[in-house]
């Protein structure tokens, strides 16, 4: 045994008790020469502890031993303040009541209420010293009870599937004297390791072990030398309980390793084979419990519900209230990687009222990539457009659509002047539709007058685009001219391009049309005549939507354009436009600079 040639300054609490256990203890090493001395105030503090961990009290010792007063700190093991400062370290752990032999008794542990029991610790002193006292622990270590433990491996197990134990579980299986396991694929699959075998899985609604005597079984273990692993479903570090065994495991001094294990939100992708981050679609991903009614949603491309099967409704309302899509796409898995796998598809909007009784343990996976299940990456990742006007049918076939009318159009009622018009409408040469409202209601006012599409044919019709002339078909006319460009700047350049000679227009408009048409026509000879036939307005009940998912946004009308800022506040620089018409741009940049 080594000698000491100092004597070392031994600090403990002002406990008789305490204070005779100690000096018992340090006079079983001969070679080690100390004497006790006593907290004092020193003028020349080199370094102050102060925590919330510790009491006033544990803190002036500590301050002692940091400063130089004493050399050695003892305590009474239950009050040794975990975790210790960087600089400290328990050198020693003397047990003072001895040790018996380690039994599992079944029937103690699988009792729901455990009778009272004393801390793992008690009975036990702590000697502590800085790190680098290596003297002084070499001195102690023929009385240090931690050599006498053993150790505690924490090994994932995976999802069920018995292929995907890692290669190291298998060795810590193997060397273990007894394994304290969960649920498992086969109940047998332990038989072919020698070890004791103890059941202490966890299942909602059925019998389970307190996590609290979990740790204190396996503790009770590894004090007694026996050399334990803790096989766990999953990866013992996500969502299964390891860190509250390692920090309980490692407070009370006992060695702890562990081996990771597929986690069942990795291996849910690779046995219904789609991913859960994608080029283009998904470029993170949460992992989240859903067994609380408070589980929050982080803002994420896809999300991975674990424990979630009770609270599914929930957790739909909060992921839409938070702003994903009411129609993102959902799979839920029933035993990933078993046999019994079972796969369940819907959306969050279905899961918000769905009375489906899923069966569990599932996990549930939220997000676009569910979507490639069904269809290709280009299917999944066509753009996504906002269309502010009143049709997004153009649309459909370029990408998702989602479609916020931010204009609202309402035929007015009759007034006398537009009698007028209808009763000499031979006193026209054209009438020029701009858009399908303006034919619509045009239509609608001639039957409201007693005529039809008869009084029309001694006029030329010009139409401003294909869904314009789609909207003429219906009533059995086909327009004499319709522009390339479907803008007013098209239709002008048309008229000139062509040689058409100028004559007497009749333009239906709403009460915002613009002057770009009829300025442009009177500047080449035309006579025009603008009745309002219909109202564009601002709707009601109009909502702030989550841009988050929106690539592209479409603005038909300069009207869509000054609406959109007087709900959103701004014009997104992350967007790409698309503007219907250089009058609808030049609202959207004059806009723009507004806002700088």
């Amino acid at each position: 045994m080594p000698k000491s040639n100092r004597n070392f300054k031994i600090i403990t609490q002002n406990n008789p008790y305490l204070l005779k256990q100690a000096k018992v203890s340090l006079e079983q090493f001969p070679a080690l020469r100390f004497e006790f001395t006593t907290h004092r105030s020193s003028s020349h503090i080199q370094k102050q502890l102060l925590s919330d961990r510790f009491s006033p009290e544990i803190a002036k010792l500590l301050n002692s031993v940091c400063n130089g007063e004493a050399d050695i700190l003892i305590l009474s093991a239950p009050e040794l303040p975990f975790p210790l400062p960087v600089d400290f370290e328990v050198i020693a752990l003397f047990d003072l009541q001895g040790s018996s032999e380690y039994v599992i008794d079944p029937e103690f542990i699988n009792l729901d209420q455990v009778p009272f029991e004393t801390d793992p610790l008690a009975g036990n002193l702590a000697v502590i010293a800085l790190s680098d006292q290596h003297d002084l622990k070499q001195l102690l270590a023929p009385g240090d009870i931690r050599k006498q433990y053993g150790s505690v491996t924490l090994v994932g197990f995976g999802p069920g599937n018995a292929d995907l134990l890692t290669l190291g579980g298998d060795k810590a299986l193997a060397k273990a004297d007894i394994i304290f396991h969960d649920d498992l694929l086969d109940q047998n699959f332990c038989d072919k390791y020698s070890g004791e075998k103890v059941y202490v899985g966890k299942r909602k609604d059925c019998h389970s072990f307190r996590q609290d005597r979990i740790n204190r079984l396996l503790f009770d273990a590894a004090k007694a030398g026996k050399c334990v692993v803790r096989l766990k479903g999953g990866d013992p570090m996500v969502f299964a309980h390891g860190g509250e065994e390692l920090e309980y495991l490692h407070r009370n001094f006992v060695e702890v390793s562990v081996l990771p294990g597929v986690s069942t939100g990795i291996a849910v992708a690779a046995y219904t084979k789609i991913p859960l981050t994608h080029r283009g679609i998904s470029s993170s991903v949460a992992f989240v419990s859903g067994h609380s009614d408070s589980v929050q949603i982080p803002h994420t491309d896809t999300l991975v519900v674990f424990m979630g099967g009770c609270n599914m409704q929930s957790i739909a309302k909060k992921a839409i209230a938070q702003g994903k899509r009411s129609d993102t796409p959902v799979m839920l898995v029933h035993n990933i990687s078993l046999p019994s796998q079972q796969e369940f598809y819907s959306t969050l909007e279905e899961l918000t009222h769905t009375e489906v009784k899923y069966p569990t343990p599932i996990i549930i996976v939220i997000g676009k990539v569910v979507a490639l299940r069904n269809n290709s990456e280009i299917e999944v990742l066509k753009p996504v457009f906002l269309v502010t006007g009143t049709s997004a049918e153009k649309y459909t076939k370029l990408g998702t659509v989602v479609h916020q009318p931010l204009i609202e159009v309402n035929r007015i009622a009759p007034y006398p002047e537009l009698e007028s018009y209808f009763s000499h409408l031979d006193q026209f040469d054209w009438i020029f539709f701009t858009s399908r409202y303006t034919v619509q209601f045009f239509f609608e006012f001639l039957n409201h007058y007693g005529k039809d599409s008869r009084s029309l044919s001694h006029l030329k019709i010009a139409s401003m685009g294909k869904l314009t002339s789609q909207a003429l078909r219906k009533y059995g006319i086909v327009p004499d001219l319709q522009p390339h460009d479907e803008s007013s700047e098209g239709l002008i350049k048309d008229l000139e391009v062509k040689g058409i000679a100028s004559g007497k227009v009749l333009i239906p408009r709403s009460n915002l049309g613009l002057p770009i048409l009829p300025e442009n026509l009177t500047r080449l000879g035309w006579t025009v005549t603008r009745p309002v036939f219909y109202e564009n307005r601002y709707p009601d009940n109009l909502k702030v939507l989550d841009l988050s998912a929106i690539q592209t946004i479409v603005f038909p009308a300069p009207s869509c354009v000054t609406n959109f800022v007087r709900l959103y506040g701004e014009l997104p620089n992350d967007k790409k436009f698309i503007f219907r018409g250089r009058e609808t741009e030049k609202r959207f940049l004059e806009l723009s600079q507004d806002l700088e």
